[in-house]
C-alpha cells in the first residue's frame, strides 16, 4: 500500500464526528448570541471540509485500487512482498507522524466542542438569569408603584376625611345658624304680629273714640234741643191737670230714643242725598263734556261715602223694625255692598272700620230684645194701657228671621265681619241648609257668596275648610244655577286657592273627596285647562291618584275622572 503525500494518508483516516448535543451545554459568563451564532458557522465549516476530504479519500484510494489492480495483471503475482524493510520503517514513521496530526487535531475539536458546549450552557443560564432579572425588576417596579399608589390612597383618604370634617363642622355651623335664623324670625313675626295687634287695638280705640265723639256730639245736641222744652215745662204752672204732667215726665225718656232714631235717620239721609245730588243730580244739568265721571266712580269716592255711612247705619239697625221688608232688606243690601267695596280699599280704612264691622255682625246675628212702638209715644191718649203690650220682640229678624233672603244675605254679613269660630260654624250651617233650595242659590251667586266663602277654604282657615267646601259641593249639585257658579269659580283667586289646599301637608280625606266633585266638573269646561296647567294641579291630582289607597275608590274614581277630561279637551 502505497502512500504518495500526507493528503493520501489523510484522506484515508475516518473522521471524527462530533456529537449532535452540541446545544446543551450551559454558558456562566455574558457572551452575545452572535458569538454563538459564529462558533456555530465555524463547526459547519470544519464539518464540511472534513467531508470534502473523505470524498477525496475516497476517490484516490479507487484509482490507486484500480492501478495496483492492473499493475497486478500486468507485473507477475510475486512482486509484491519485495518490499524492503527500510520502506516498511520509513512507512510506519510517516504513519505515526499521521496519527500524531490526527491525535492533535481530534484534542483541538474535542476542546473546540466542549468550548462550544460550555458557551451554549453559559447562553442558557444568561438567558434564564435575564429572565430572572427582568421578572425581578418588574416585581420591583410594580411593588414601588403599587407603594406609590397605596400612599397616594392614604393621602387622599386622610384629606376627604379632613373635607368630610370640614363640612361636618360647617354643617353644623350652618344648622346653628339656620336654627338662630328661625328663631330670630319667629320673634320677629312674633313683633310683627304683636305690633300688628297694637296697630289695631290703637285703630280700634281711635275708632272708638270717635264713635264717642259723635255719641257725645249727638247727646249735646239732644240736651240741647231738651232744653227750651224743660225751661217751658217750668214756667207753666201747676193745674188740675197733673196726671197728665206727671204722664208726660213717665214717658219723656222715651222720647229721647225716638229723637235718636229720627236724628240718625237723618245723619243716614243727608249722607245719602248728598251723594246722589254729587254723583247724579248734578251732572245732569251741565254739558256732558264737563262731567266729572271719573270722580264719581273713583274708589276714594266710594269709601269716603261708606266711611261716613256705616256707623251710622249699624246705630241704625239696632233700632230698626226688623218685620218690616220693605226697610230692612234696602238696608242690609246697602250695607253688604258698602262692605264689598271696603274690602276692596286699602288696609287703613279697613282697620278704622274693624270695630264698626264687629257691632254691624254682633248686631246681625244676636238681635236683642228691646222696646219700640208702632206709633209715636206723645200720641197715646190711653195711659191705662201697659207699655209691655205694645212692644215687639226682636228675635225673629236678620240672622234669624223667617225670610230666606234677609237670612241669607244677613249669613253673608256675618261671615264678612266676625271672626269667632263658634258663631261662625252656626252660620255655616245655617246657610248650607237654606242653600238646598233653587232660591238660596241664585241669591248665592247674585251677591257673589263665592267669593265670600272661598277666603275660609284657605290652609290658615283650617277650621272653616271642610265648612266652606261643604258650601261649594251644595251649589255644585245637578240645578239650573250650577253653570253660573261654576263660572264663578273659573278664576284666578279660586285655582289658586285650590292649589294652595293641595299643596297643604296635612290634608283631610272628606275634604279632598268633596274638592275632587268640584273639580270633576270644572275640568268639562275646556278653557279651566290653563288654570289647571299654570297652578300645577294636574300634577299633584297625579300624586294623589298614585298614593291612593284601596278604601279611596271615590277619590280615585273623581281623580281619574279629572285627568281623562282634561286630556281629552286637548
Amino acid at each position: 500500500m502505497n502512500f504518495s503525500d500526507d493528503s493520501d494518508i489523510d484522506s484515508a483516516v475516518t473522521p471524527i464526528q462530533a456529537h449532535d448535543n452540541l446545544g446543551h451545554g450551559q454558558v456562566l459568563d455574558s457572551d452575545s448570541l452572535s458569538e454563538g451564532h459564529g462558533q456555530y458557522d465555524i463547526k459547519m465549516k470544519d464539518r464540511r471540509t472534513q467531508k470534502k476530504r473523505n470524498e477525496y479519500g475516497r476517490e484516490k484510494s479507487g484509482k490507486n485500487m484500480k492501478g495496483s489492480r492492473s499493475n497486478s495483471r500486468a507485473s507477475p503475482v510475486y512482486d509484491t512482498p519485495d518490499l524492503s524493510k527500510g520502506n516498511i520503517k520509513e512507512i510506519y514513521r510517516e504513519l505515526e507522524v499521521i496519527s500524531e496530526k490526527l491525535k492533535e487535531e481530534n484534542h483541538i475539536l474535542h476542546d473546540r466542542e466542549t468550548s462550544l458546549r460550555e458557551r451554549e450552557r453559559m447562553l442558557s443560564i444568561s438567558q434564564e438569569n435575564l429572565k430572572t432579572v427582568a421578572e425581578l425588576e418588574v416585581k420591583q417596579r410594580v411593588s414601588v408603584i403599587e407603594e406609590k399608589y397605596k400612599a397616594d390612597v392614604a393621602r387622599l383618604e386622610q384629606a376627604l376625611k379632613d373635607k368630610s370634617k370640614e363640612n361636618k363642622r360647617l354643617k353644623d355651623n350652618f344648622e346653628t345658624l339656620k336654627m338662630a335664623n328661625d328663631a330670630q324670625k319667629k320673634e320677629l313675626e312674633t313683633l310683627k304680629s304683636q305690633h300688628e295687634k297694637i296697630e289695631k287695638q290703637a285703630m280700634s280705640v281711635q275708632a272708638r273714640l270717635t264713635n264717642l265723639q259723635r255719641k257725645q256730639d249727638f247727646e249735646s245736641r239732644q240736651r240741647g234741643a231738651d232744653l227750651p222744652a224743660q225751661l217751658q215745662s217750668v214756667a207753666v204752672p201747676k193745674t188740675k191737670h197733673t196726671a197728665e204732667a206727671n204722664g208726660d215726665d213717665k214717658e219723656r225718656p222715651k222720647s229721647t230714643k225716638s229723637q235718636k232714631i229720627s236724628t240718625t235717620t237723618y245723619e243716614v239721609m243727608s249722607t245719602i242725598l248728598d251723594w246722589i245730588s254729587d254723583s247724579q243730580l248734578r251732572y245732569t244739568t251741565i254739558d256732558s263734556l264737563l262731567k266729572p265721571i271719573d270722580r264719581v266712580a273713583t274708589q276714594e269716592f266710594i269709601q269716603d261715602k261708606v266711611t261716613k255711612i256705616l256707623p251710622s247705619l249699624v246705630e241704625m239697625l239696632k233700632e230698626f223694625p226688623g218685620h218690616n221688608l220693605k226697610l230692612c232688606l234696602p238696608c242690609l243690601q246697602f250695607t253688604y255692598w258698602a262692605l264689598v267695596h271696603v274690602e276692596q280699599a286699602q288696609g287703613q280704612q279697613k282697620s278704622n272700620l274693624s270695630s264698626t264691622f264687629r257691632r254691624l255682625g254682633e248686631e246681625l246675628y244676636r238681635s236683642k230684645t228691646v222696646r219700640f212702638y208702632d206709633t209715636d209715644p206723645y200720641s197715646i191718649n190711653d195711659m191705662t194701657t201697659s207699655p209691655v203690650k205694645t212692644e215687639k220682640n226682636r228675635e225673629g229678624i236678620y240672622f234669624r228671621s223667617s225670610n230666606s233672603h234677609v237670612r241669607l244675605l244677613s249669613s253673608l254679613i256675618i261671615l264678612r265681619t266676625l271672626s269667632q269660630v263658634d258663631l261662625l260654624a252656626h252660620v255655616f250651617d245655617v246657610l248650607k241648609a237654606d242653600l238646598k233650595s233653587d232660591v238660596a242659590k241664585e241669591l248665592f251667586l247674585f251677591y257673589q257668596g263665592t267669593t265670600v266663602i272661598l277666603q275660609f277654604l284657605k290652609p290658615v282657615n283650617k277650621p272653616f275648610m271642610l265648612p266652606a267646601m261643604d258650601i261649594f259641593l251644595q251649589m255644585s249639585t245637578n240645578s239650573p244655577f250650577l253653570p253660573p257658579f261654576l263660572e264663578s269659580c273659573s278664576n284666578e283667586t279660586w285655582f289658586r286657592t285650590v292649589a294652595m289646599v293641595l299643596r297643604a301637608p296635612r290634608q283631610d280625606e272628606k275634604l279632598l273627596e268633596r274638592l275632587s266633585v268640584v273639580l270633576q266638573k270644572l275640568s268639562k269646561n275646556k278653557a279651566n285647562r290653563r288654570f289647571f296647567e299654570v297652578y300645577t294641579i294636574t300634577g299633584i291630582i297625579q300624586e294623589l291618584l298614585r298614593g291612593c289607597s284601596n278604601d279611596q275608590a271615590f277619590l280615585a274614581l273623581n281623580l281619574k275622572s279629572i285627568i281623562y277630561n282634561l286630556s281629552s279637551s286637548v
